[in-house]
């Protein structure tokens, strides 16, 4: 099979972000980038042809952090996202007539829940009795917006067994109320039974053939924001379940990189790195071959090292790991031959994961190991240096930015840091290495979206947050296309718009580069092809 593509702004993304009018794709590779007469004669007069009349054609985005699994059950679960609801009360009754339709027993899951402006010691999250009284005979697990806490019944804490007498695991908190029982608030690895136990119904309740459907339909919502690869950032054993049974089964349309984490969320990778899914790449369309690790908290507060006027420094959040088990879990991921990627939000947590990469590069040295610390949110520029000096790759979140940029902005400020918020334009002047990515569904899963933010650096609200870190529009395109595909090892096949490389393309309605930030937002994705085929189009 032959495409042709003519007429357009071609943003190859190349190593001189040459500007093309002409693409060939044979056999869903590249085979000519050029004028549009030169891509013309690269195919046969049956060729199909794409007129793109000045519209810009760009290669497809890799998101590199993406919690994509956890997202496939939506169709089969409560929206208690606050908007569109208008309130606790408004979730409440979601869950209750989700809970009016369902088998007794049959597990209800809520996504997407949040705690208003952060606060989760108020009544803004959902309490175990209220969960009781709106279902009294289902088990609920509503997981919090961050995805670092939940929030369950009655009837999931006894199905997983917690009770007043559970202690908190290390790492994790249950929350409880006046009279010592659990309130229903589960932060952190406090949340993974009840978790792990949902997820697991719901694989069951579905069957197979059901799943596979769902993983298929989350990955065409993803192809049609232009997305033509994915990280799942924490892939556990049900999350790699349901990805087999969908790829057996022919239908996943786009790529998909495991990261593997332990048997729970926030469960320790010792198997992972101890290479006991060394068969995760299972197919073209599947693959593995990254540990993933998680540093520090979100609840109560990521692991951080404040400062305050008097120039008086205070540590606040605990790690999840000392620095040596983090070393250690590290060198077994790097004595298998495995990618590392080390979920880092406080500046205290990226100095212990900086701290374990550079151990490994010199008791296990590697030409290119490529390690990753995911977020870098509130690092500090002795600590963009070093990671420049260690060659490590930045995975960050741009639509963050826009989300809760504010949130962004507070905290920073509060914790006397002097790097400024989201420093894209600091970062790649010092040399760093950035990939782009969601963190969906923490952060909205549009590439536009997080293309705007760090273009505009415009929050939700319209505030613009420190415009001396903005960056172009052909930057930004680079951390989300290049820099996205070689965090995952696809620079070689994937990334831009070259000879030889597989036809991942994007149509937009207009070029990002051309028109002005403000409006990057309201471009729309057009068409999407992998491999050459067209998989979504308006």
């Amino acid at each position: 099979m032959e495409l042709l593509f003519t007429g357009g702004r071609v943003l190859t993304i190349d190593a001189l972000d040459r500007i093309a009018t002409g693409v060939a794709v044979r056999d869903g590779r590249i085979v000519a980038v050029g004028d549009s007469e030169e891509a013309r004669q690269a195919v046969g007069p049956d060729a199909t042809h794409v007129d793109l009349r000045g519209r810009a054609l760009i290669p497809g985005f890799c998101d590199p952090h993406n919690h994509f699994s956890m997202t496939t059950f939506e169709p089969r679960s409560v929206d208690c996202r606050t908007p569109p609801l208008a309130d606790k009360a408004a979730v409440l009754d979601a869950l209750a007539a989700a809970a009016d339709g369902s088998p007794d027993g049959q597990w209800i899951w809520g996504l997407g829940f949040s705690a208003r402006n952060f606060d989760m010691t108020g009544d803004t999250v959902l309490f175990r009795n209220e969960l009781d009284e709106v279902a009294p005979n289902n088990p609920v697990c509503v997981m919090d917006s961050s995805y670092h806490a939940c929030y369950a019944n009655s009837a999931a804490l006894a199905m997983v067994g917690i009770d007043r007498d559970t202690p908190n695991p290390p790492g994790g908190e249950i929350r409880l109320d006046d009279h010592g029982e659990p309130n229903g608030v589960l932060w952190e690895r406090a949340m993974d039974p009840v978790h792990h136990a949902s997820m697991r119904s719901y694989i069951d309740t579905f069957g197979p053939d059901v799943v596979a459907g769902l993983v298929e339909q989350n990955a065409r919502r993803h192809l049609s924001h232009g997305i033509t690869s994915v990280g799942d950032a924490l892939v556990m054993p049900e999350s790699a379940e349901i990805y087999r049974l969908t790829d057996e089964r022919g239908q996943l349309p786009i790529v998909i990189h495991q990261m593997r984490g332990g048997p729970g969320f926030f469960a320790a990778p010792e198997d992972a790195a101890g290479g006991a899914y060394m068969e995760d790449d299972v197919s073209d369309r599947l693959r593995g071959g990254i540990v993933k690790i998680f540093m520090d908290p979100v609840w109560p507060s990521p692991a951080m090292t404040v400062c305050h006027e008097d120039g008086t420094t205070e540590p606040v959040g605990e790690p999840y790991y000392g620095q040596e088990e983090v070393d250690h879990l590290v060198l077994d991921a790097a004595s298998h031959g495995l990618q590392v990627a080390i979920h880092c939000i406080g500046n205290r947590a990226v100095e212990q994961g900086l701290n374990a990469f550079e151990r490994a590069q010199r008791e296990i040295p590697r030409d290119d190991p490529r390690y990753r610390i995911e977020h870098f949110s509130f690092a500090v520029p002795e600590q963009i240096d070093r990671a420049k000096s260690l060659g490590v790759i930045i995975s960050h979140q741009p639509p963050f930015l826009q989300a809760i940029g504010d949130y962004f902005e507070t905290r920073t400020a509060e914790a006397g840091i002097v790097s400024p918020p989201i420093p894209y334009r600091s970062m790649l002047d010092a040399g760093l290495f950035v990939a782009s990515g969601s963190d969906f569904p923490c952060a909205p899963v549009e590439p536009l979206l997080g293309l705007y933010s760090i273009v505009s650096r415009r929050s939700r609200e319209g505030k613009v947050i420190v415009e001396d870190e903005a960056i172009t529009p052909i930057e930004a395109l680079r951390t989300y296309t290049l820099n996205s595909a070689t965090a995952m090892f696809r620079e070689h096949e994937a990334g831009s718009i070259e000879v030889g490389k597989r036809a991942d393309l994007v149509v937009l309605s207009q070029d990002p580069t051309l028109v002005d930030p403000t409006y990057i937002r309201d471009i729309v994705v057009q068409q999407t092809y992998v491999d050459g085929d067209l998989e979504y189009a308006v």
